[in-house]
């Protein structure tokens, strides 16, 4: 049975720890109204004549004006000018993590009953199944650990995999995660894969290990998708295409990024205390999904 691990610390490199069938973890530190007027006409009245002989004196009627008077005409509303139309900012879609999603490819419970199964302990970290879930704990702080959680004989590349992780002790800048496409470096001593990571102030970020060396790839990201703090349960689910990756936590996406580096390999997890020693963090339901891209 071979074992190997390395043990992470702030001034340290990181670097994996993996196993084959039950082998050891490796472990790395490091959006006016207009008015018109009518007017009448004023008729004219006749004087009688009366006969030459007789003569009652003549009168005459009175002569009746008519006066005009104004009459307003139906006020005309001001016309209104219609405001311009405004475009609407374009919506981005959100990346599907169902996209050309096929059948299951791997899964574990991480219980102990699967086909991968060990234990580890020493003065840093204990590893192994508690309560039918695989359990973590760093027992010194500025120290962290990588531990693989499948045989190192998987190849697989594009799909799409999740993890539930569970908090049971966590400060605001511990970390936790999920490794994926792990691989024998160069040297055969170590492994390079890909590590999307939580901090339990509620962040992310994505990066590669190469041997010693890291790269990142996204760096922390705030998202109220990340349950902070402990006790607290986190999805972590990456879709892999190819070079493509897109990130999601408790099913919400976070962002995404692209990489080529590593095509395939197995999974692991991560621990990193950076508080006083004490983070622990339990791990169970592994799935792998095959994506036709």
């Amino acid at each position: 049975m071979k074992r190997t691990f390395a043990l992470l610390s702030a001034a340290s490199a990181l670097a994996l720890s993996a196993c084959l069938g039950r082998s050891q973890p490796t472990a790395t530190a490091t959006p006016l109204p207009l008015f018109t007027a009518t007017q009448a006409s004023e008729p004219a009245t006749a004087s009688l004549a009366a006969p030459a002989t007789a003569a009652p004196s003549e009168t005459t009627s009175p002569t009746q004006a008519v006066t005009a008077t104004g009459v307003p005409a139906s006020a005309t509303p001001a016309a209104t000018t219609e405001p311009a139309a405004t475009a609407s900012p374009a919506v981005t879609a959100t990346p599907d993590p169902n996209e050309a999603l096929g059948d299951v490819v791997y899964q574990d419970k991480l219980d102990g009953t699967g086909g991968w199964f060990w234990t580890f302990a020493d003065d840093v970290a204990n590893f192994g199944v508690v309560d039918g879930k695989l359990k973590a704990v760093m027992k010194t702080a500025n120290s962290g650990w990588r531990f693989t959680i499948s045989q190192d004989t998987l190849k697989l590349g594009s799909q799409q995999v999740s993890v539930n992780a569970h908090t049971v002790t966590c400060g605001p800048n511990d970390e936790y995660g999920l490794m994926l496409r792990l691989q024998p470096d160069a040297s055969h001593s170590g492994y390079d894969g890909y590590s999307f990571k939580l901090r339990c102030s509620g962040q992310a970020s994505f990066e590669m290990i190469t041997g010693i060396q890291r790269k990142t790839i996204v760096d922390w990201t705030a998202s109220p998708a990340i349950k902070t703090g402990a006790p607290a349960d986190n999805n972590l689910l990456v879709w892999a295409g190819g070079g493509e990756f897109r990130f999601y936590v408790n099913g919400q996406y976070l962002f995404s990024a692209s990489d080529s580096t590593l095509s395939a390999g197995f999974y692991g997890v991560y621990l990193y205390d950076r508080t006083a020693g004490g983070e622990t963090v339990t791990f169970d339901t592994l799935v792998s999904k095959a994506v036709s891209k």
